[in-house]
């Protein structure tokens, strides 16, 4: 009897021994489960806090504070980024290396059917337009349809008769701003464009571009019926006229008829008695 009372004490010590192992094991568990959901409630409360960075002027949301911190640039005007070549300041660091194409000459962009190459994916969509003849924005008065959205709010000055680039000298207005800087080239005498081959200076973009044609050789546009060759595919339109004898310019005060916008503006003159300048 002895015997199995002793057995019967050494089960019940293991019993206990078992049992409070097993509420350790429980015990550690639960404090392991316990620390999980800690975790994860950090976790969540993080996410939580990331989509709470707000705009206090438009109220826009961004999940990363830097981001908000860019974005805050557009309000405040801060414009940390700076090109050391000519000093102009963007907002965006993306928006000085862009900027920086124009100095260093990259065109990373190239067109397929062309070849022109450009430094924003932006003009090179644009320029497309050239090939595939798109002109999305229309003119509500006239029907008349542009390629850029800035040509059309140029032409439509022509409607309000907005003129809002003054020349600071002489008061003369104009309805775009390239009309504008052409005109300041009077009172300067400046030829801000140059050419890199020849160092040749121009007072118009555009006529450097069609000068850069001489030294890479480009096709220039030929009339089928003359032969005559031009820089400039405005050029060979105004020549082929020659052909033709189209006058579309027609004078509203006697009926006269021009072939170019030019000379009907010159002759119009003539009815608003100004006085003709003599060619120099």
């Amino acid at each position: 009897m002895a015997f199995i009372k002793e057995e019967s004490e050494d089960m019940r010590i293991e019993e206990a021994i078992r049992v409070k192992h097993e509420e350790t094991e429980e015990q550690t568990d639960l404090m392991a489960l316990k620390e999980e959901r800690d975790v994860l409630s950090e976790i969540e409360e993080e996410d939580q806090n990331e989509s709470l960075f707000t705009c206090q002027h438009c109220g826009n949301s961004f999940t990363h504070k830097g981001s908000l911190n860019r974005h805050m640039r557009i309000h405040t005007g801060v414009k940390p980024y700076t090109c050391p070549q000519c000093e102009k300041s963007f907002t965006h660091k993306e928006s000085l290396n862009r900027h920086m194409r124009i100095h260093t000459g990259e065109k990373p962009y190239t067109c397929p059917q062309c070849g022109n190459g450009f430094s924003h994916p932006g003009n090179l969509k644009v320029h497309m337009r050239v090939h595939t003849g798109e002109k999305p924005f229309m003119c509500h008065w006239c029907g008349n349809s542009f390629n850029q959205q800035v040509n059309l709010e140029a032409h439509m000055r022509i409607h309000t008769g907005e003129k809002p680039f003054t020349c600071k000298e002489c008061g003369k207005s104009f309805n775009r701003k390239g009309n504008l800087n052409y005109h300041m080239t009077v009172h300067t005498g400046k030829k801000p464009f140059t050419c890199q081959l020849c160092r040749k200076s121009f007072k118009e973009k555009r006529n450097l571009y069609a000068h850069k044609r001489i030294h890479t050789k480009e096709t220039f546009f030929t009339c089928r019926l003359c032969g005559n060759t031009f820089i400039r595919k405005g050029y060979l339109n105004r020549h082929m006229k020659t052909h033709t004898e189209e006058k579309p310019y027609k004078c509203s005060q006697c009926g006269k008829s021009f072939s170019q916008k030019r000379y009907l503006e010159v002759h119009m003159r003539i009815h608003n008695g100004e006085k003709l300048q003599p060619k120099r």
